[in-house]
């Protein structure tokens, strides 16, 4: 196969996404949808390792009516990508982000009576008059309005004229556990019950996420916010709802060195791996600095938990343990990385793999929001790769045969 012009763009290792399982994606969730509900497609840590602007264009095109990002600078980049399409900062921003945020028409979540003044403030300074939706804390203590504190500030950003009241939302703790989700959407429905008292009309009322919607999906309101639909993934514990997703996400990189060791040799850094046999090894340009290997590190949830945790690590110190991550696939066959993961290269058995050389390619895993944006994202349609991002950040369209 002819790798020259990718490996010209791309370098030696890249990230493929299938834009039209992308599209699938977002077709299969409209779905569940019930005929007014807005969709919005959440691009939020680059897309969730996808590439932000690229799988905003293809959400947009194939039917979402808003975006969602974390930060500013998430906003900034969709808006300098000529993207024109709603865009809603889901974090609380600091005075000085303001600004910026309204000048390019950003919208803001309010999450504190204080916040809600800095963005007047910031609406008058900037002559802008900015789009806003007020977040209620109904369970995750995350950030939000309290309750009780949610319709007096409705009734200040009212009383002026210089933000429009546009939305009103809540986030999910626990959507797959319905008695701590039903507390949740209680106390938002009871916010809604008092602002529809008061004669105060929010246009886009939501409060599912991609979990939410799966879970309880009469509870859609106005809009609902989707993003591991999206990228084909299914969130852990929700029902499937008939939903079939098609993965868009494939990780390769290619051989760039070869050679043999004798048995008893130490390999990698600190020789924590030793050879038990001569051994052919075969060098891939991929390593934790992209995301390779990582795994996150959380609480253990309870007693079982704690014990699966204990278990996997011994077995691991024993060398009986494989990580699923360490597990990569040359030629077809699987092969397991050695020694430990270096910064940008790593170490594969290829004993059992006589013909691998270098220029040959590797499958890998990877968790797709640590993938490092220096990894090239391939974007492919029917076969074909119509666009590159390189990875130095920049988009290039291409039309070569999709690897």
């Amino acid at each position: 196969m002819d790798y020259e012009k990718l490996t010209q763009l791309a370098g030696p290792r890249w990230i493929t996404v299938d834009a039209g399982a992308l599209e699938h994606n977002l077709k299969a969730v409209q779905g569940l949808l019930q005929p007014a509900t807005k969709l919005l497609a959440v691009v939020k840590a680059d897309a969730y390792g996808f590439g932000a602007i690229e799988a905003a264009r293809v959400f947009l095109k194939s039917g979402a009516d808003y975006l969602g990002v974390t930060t500013l600078a998430e906003g900034l980049e969709l808006r300098r990508a000529g993207i024109t399409a709603p865009i809603l900062l889901m974090s609380p921003l600091l005075p000085e982000e303001l600004p910026p945020a309204l000048s390019n028409d950003l919208t803001l979540t309010i999450s504190s009576r204080a916040a809600a003044q800095a963005a007047v403030a910031a609406a008058v300074a900037t002559g802008c008059r900015g789009r806003v939706h007020l977040k209620v804390e109904t369970g995750l203590q995350r950030t939000g309005l309290p309750p009780q504190e949610l319709v007096p500030v409705a009734e200040e950003i009212l009383t002026g004229n210089q933000l429009h009241l546009e939305g009103i939302y809540s986030h999910l703790a626990e959507a797959a556990r319905p008695q701590a989700a039903i507390k949740q959407l209680n106390c938002f429905q009871a916010v809604l019950s008092e602002l529809e008292a008061r004669a105060i009309n929010i246009p886009l009322r939501h409060i599912c996420n991609s979990s939410g919607l799966l879970t309880h999906p009469d509870w859609q309101l106005d809009m609902v916010r989707i993003g591991t639909l999206l990228y084909g993934q299914f969130p852990y514990q929700a029902p499937r709802r008939g939903l079939e997703l098609v993965d868009a996400w494939n990780f390769k990189a290619r051989v760039v060195f070869v050679h043999e060791v004798e048995r008893g040799t130490p390999v990698g850094y600190g020789g924590d791996y030793i050879a038990k046999k001569p051994t052919r090894l075969a060098v891939i340009p991929v390593g934790y600095a992209d995301g390779f290997a990582l795994t996150a590190v959380s609480r253990p949830k309870n007693l079982n938990d704690l014990a699966r945790h204990l278990v996997k690590t011994v077995l691991a110190y024993l060398g009986r343990g494989r990580d699923e991550g360490t597990i990569v696939t040359i030629n077809g066959e699987k092969a397991p990385v050695v020694g430990r993961v270096g910064m940008q290269l790593s170490l594969v058995d290829v004993s059992h793999l006589p013909d691998v050389k270098a220029g040959h390619e590797v499958t890998l895993s990877l968790r797709r929001p640590t993938a490092s944006a220096r990894l090239a994202r391939v974007y492919c349609r029917d076969g074909l790769i119509y666009l590159i991002r390189t990875p130095s950040g920049e988009l290039v369209s291409a039309s070569l045969p999709a690897y």
